[in-house]
């Protein structure tokens, strides 16, 4: 949706303000203005917690990888070294770990 908004001089100046402190768009400084704090540590608080989550994504990913590897190499050879179980615990911890951080960022 597409909605047009007037400043004066100094307000746009505000905003570009803003937008270098946090990173973000003006539509997500505004959107969060009307509907949320408004506070830019509080924006960039949010910019630092999308970055996190999205670290922690590639994170599983690269985890997931690595137990999918381990389990083939243990279907095919019926054996699982001690680097595979540490790989499978470490996993166990990233998981922990990301289970925290989301119980953190709930609402």
């Amino acid at each position: 949706m597409y909605v047009r908004v007037s400043m004066s001089e100094l307000e746009r100046a505000q905003l570009l303000q803003l937008e270098s402190q946090t990173g973000l768009s003006p539509s997500a400084i505004l959107v969060d203005a009307a509907l949320g704090s408004g506070d830019p540590a509080v924006l960039t608080l949010r910019k630092q917690e999308v970055v996190t989550l999205l670290t922690i994504r590639r994170l599983i990913g690269t985890a997931a990888n690595n137990v999918n590897q381990i389990a083939r190499h243990a279907n095919a050879t019926g054996e699982v070294k001690n680097e595979a179980l540490a790989a499978v615990q470490q996993a166990r911890h990233l998981m922990r770990q990301i289970e925290a951080k989301m119980y953190e960022l709930k609402p």
